[in-house]
């Protein structure tokens, strides 16, 4: 894997303890985990019309090195890159302790019909 690849920031979040709000419900409340230099590979964008309204999809892939602690990343897991949350959809191994490839999905609504 090329440093010179390594070009965005990415910002990995875990779940940590849930919480109870003021009316007992519990809460997820995300932490932090790392940042970590990725490598953008690949984008696809999808717009449907379901339930009235118009949604948005954002599917991306990212490579970044493999450390003791970007081996633990999991769908479990939450990714920011360039102030958008990816849900993780999915990861795995790049050769042997290489690198990690990281798939996420954006999802957004982007309004209703009159």
């Amino acid at each position: 894997m090329r440093l010179g690849r390594l070009n965005k920031r990415i910002t990995i979040r875990r779940a940590s303890a849930p919480t109870r709000n003021a009316m007992n419900e519990p809460v997820e409340v995300w932490a932090d985990f790392g940042t970590f230099w990725a490598e953008p590979v690949k984008q696809q964008n999808a717009e449907r019309w379901q339930a009235d309204q118009t949604s948005a999809q954002s599917d991306r892939v990212w490579r970044v090195r493999w450390t003791d602690r970007t081996a633990t990343i999991s769908p479990l897991d939450r990714l920011i890159c360039d102030g958008r949350e990816f849900e993780i959809t999915g990861t795995a191994e790049i050769g042997r302790r290489v690198g990690i490839e990281i798939t996420g999905i954006a999802h957004s609504e982007l309004g209703t019909a009159p």
